[in-house]
């Protein structure tokens, strides 16, 4: 029993050892066109979603991003909605508000929808 144990070990580390330092040839081609290709992460922290819109008070509730951590100076940033093709729709500032994973933003400019996504200026480059 222990050989086989120890048989089936060598196996695994001599196949390890010998995969390992070969490369695959390279098409410099092929690699520039994957470069080009392939996409990066946006710079924007993604806040959330509105979930509603007082057009009297102007106050847009946001419903924060479960996994989203708000930095400690978040009450006064700019944030931007936008929709799912990133068309950006309204400007919103934050506020000191929030309940849960419910934010109080107030509206400076543009016609947001419920449902658009919420972004935070600062974080655009």
């Amino acid at each position: 029993m222990f050989r086989a144990y120890a048989l089936a070990l060598g196996c695994l580390l001599l196949g390890g050892c010998a995969s390992l330092g070969r490369k695959a040839p390279a098409d410099m081609g092929l690699a520039s066109k994957l470069n080009a290709n392939t996409t990066t992460a946006s710079s924007a922290l993604v806040v959330g979603r509105i979930i509603t819109i007082d057009p009297v008070s102007l106050s847009v509730l946001v419903e924060v991003g479960p996994f989203v951590v708000l930095p400690p100076d978040f009450a006064t940033r700019i944030l931007i909605t936008r929709t799912d093709d990133l068309r950006p729709t309204a400007r919103l500032q934050s506020s000191s508000y929030i309940r849960g994973r419910i934010l109080g933003t107030r509206l400076i400019a543009g016609v947001p929808h419920v449902g658009d996504e919420v972004v935070s200026a600062s974080a655009n480059p």
